[in-house]
């Protein structure tokens, strides 16, 4: 969110140096949790907690818990992206969503050779992303198929906008394949 969307309130309440290099590190890296905003900013714990929760209360940030994880937006972050975005931030994760959709209709066998992840991690991480509705599962003889059940472009705009947060290899690829469509 560019400065001038900012209310009074909202810039009195970005006045101190660490709250605001906080609350840009979220902007920029939308969905993070709670160690991964530590390690970044490189502030201690008590003090990034004391802001996060402080942003929050101001509404200039907003919350999801997932499990015993919590996870930090921008307040204008598209509430229906926010799981695939939760998901987005787990690398192994990202990866078979990435390779789910550079690659279409694909088995469990293919996906676990393409990411470099255990089969039965790999079984866990799909049924999670079924359960969410993320992807679909449909069996063709004897395997089990997986597509893309969300949004490319969006899923795509996601991966543009935050692109440099990712710091991925696989992501720029992607991207940059879309970018020459």
């Amino acid at each position: 969110m560019a400065s001038e969307f900012l209310t009074e309130k909202d810039k009195k309440t970005l006045d101190l140096g660490k709250r605001r290099a906080i609350y840009t590190l979220v902007r920029k890296h939308a969905g993070s949790h709670f160690r991964e905003i530590e390690r970044k900013c490189g502030l201690g714990t008590g003090t990034v907690q004391y802001h996060l929760d402080y942003l929050a209360r101001h509404g200039l940030l907003k919350m999801e818990k997932e499990g015993n994880l919590v996870r930090y937006f921008p307040r204008d972050f598209n509430s229906n992206n926010k799981k695939l975005m939760g998901y987005l931030r787990q690398g192994s994760v990202r990866s078979i969503i990435l390779y789910i959709l550079e690659h279409g209709n694909c088995n469990h066998e293919q996906i676990v050779s393409s990411v470099g992840i255990s089969p039965s991690t790999v079984s866990w991480h799909l049924k999670k992303l079924i359960d969410d509705i993320i992807i679909s599962s449909a069996k063709k003889g004897r395997k089990t198929h997986y597509s893309l059940l969300v949004d490319k472009n969006e899923l795509m705009n996601l991966l543009i906008t935050y692109q440099e947060s990712f710091f991925d290899a696989i992501v720029d690829n992607i991207v940059e394949m879309w970018e020459m469509r």
